[in-house]
């Protein structure tokens, strides 16, 4: 049993109480994790409980006359599958993003025992401090969403810098080394994960003709992905090193020693979402019937992931705000087909939005 008592400790010249049990903030933090861990279970049916929660809600809210804008405040923090982790590298990421946390506040309080409630306090001092050492905006929200998930609080109770979808980073390739060329190669053509192309066996590729292609692999969350690549230069590029493999007598395309290079992977595989949009974009241009061939496979997609499409892939996605400013400053479009960008989304990075592709991968 957590016994609690306060200690005092010099903080900056003050004595400030806080409390302590006997276990440490670390040991606690992992015990809540792994208490919502959910690996087995379906996360799209917690989806369709939410939904169908808030519609209940909702219904009794709106009878009871509230305004609109009260019942979609109550009606957003209702959420059936936010407490819960559904995949183990999930929930190592987690971990990694408390330990920071942890760090902080060892330092600051000069103690690893804090409780629970005690270090709940300290959110936004975490904060704080990652914004005075200038840390990006995109690592204080992969800070924050760690401690935020273990302490069952929301973001937007703290304030924090916004992570645009368009966030202008440093050259990607400066990490680039001469032993990567084959992994950025292998990376660029199929659009894989690191993690991906680590496991990525020989027997993983399927020739389907001369042009096309089929990688059968294991996502995030366990996923099984079918990614469709085209082109005479990507089935010429994969057979030769599947010929490379089967010559060294291996199972797998790259050794493990290719996979661990220090070398920009995910931006290897925005290159292969843009070559692929592009492409796409190119051959309906060239063939307006082929529209609707890609809307079709579209479809087909979702109906077999027994996903709703909700997007109308007639309509444009454009750009505003930040993000559009963001892309005109380095010389990129703010207009994207909705068609292309959705079949990239489905079929290279297997998402079911358009906006992650285009934000996340073919702005860059």
């Amino acid at each position: 049993m957590n016994k609690f008592n306060k200690i005092t400790v010099c903080v900056e010249g003050k004595n400030i109480k806080v409390e302590v049990g006997t276990y440490t903030l670390r040991t606690l933090i992992i015990k809540k994790l792994n208490g919502m861990a959910a690996f087995k279970e379906s996360k799209h049916q917690y989806k369709i409980w939410t939904i169908s929660k808030r519609k209940n809600v909702r219904e009794r809210l709106a009878l009871e006359g509230k305004s609109k804008e009260e019942i979609n405040k109550i009606c957003n923090r209702i959420n059936c599958f936010k407490w819960k982790l559904f995949a183990k590298r999930t929930k190592i990421g987690y971990i990694e993003g408390n330990v920071q946390f942890c760090h902080f506040l060892e330092k600051k309080y000069r103690t690893s025992y804090l409780t629970l409630k005690e270090a709940e306090k300290h959110i936004q001092e975490f904060v704080d401090d990652l914004k005075a050492r200038n840390r990006s905006s995109n690592t204080i929200h992969d800070y924050l969403a760690a401690v935020c998930k273990t302490f069952e609080k929301y973001m937007g109770d703290y304030d924090h810098p916004i992570r645009h979808g368009v966030c202008l980073k440093d050259d990607p390739t400066k990490y680039n080394t001469k032993r990567g060329e084959k992994t950025r190669d292998v990376g660029s053509t199929t659009g894989l994960r690191r993690r991906e192309l680590g496991h990525l066996k020989v027997d993983d590729i399927k020739f389907i003709d001369c042009e096309t292609v089929h990688i059968f692999s294991i996502g995030k969350g366990g996923k099984h992905n079918r990614t469709v690549l085209k082109g005479i230069v990507a089935v010429s590029k994969l057979k030769e090193y599947i010929r490379e493999a089967e010559e060294k007598g291996s199972d797998f395309l790259l050794t493990k020693a290719e996979t661990h290079v220090p070398d920009g992977l995910h931006y290897c595989r925005a290159m292969c979402a843009q070559n692929t949009y592009y492409a796409v974009l190119r051959e309906m241009e060239n063939d307006p019937a082929k529209r609707a061939e890609y809307i079709q496979k579209i479809k087909d997609e979702f109906k077999r992931c027994k996903r709703k499409l909700k997007e109308n892939l007639d309509k444009p996605y454009r750009l505003r705000g930040y993000n559009r400013e963001a892309a005109l400053s380095i010389g990129k479009q703010v207009v994207y087909d909705r068609v292309a960008a959705m079949y990239v989304s489905l079929f290279i990075l297997h998402h079911f939005r358009t906006d992650t592709t285009i934000l996340h991968y073919l702005v860059k």
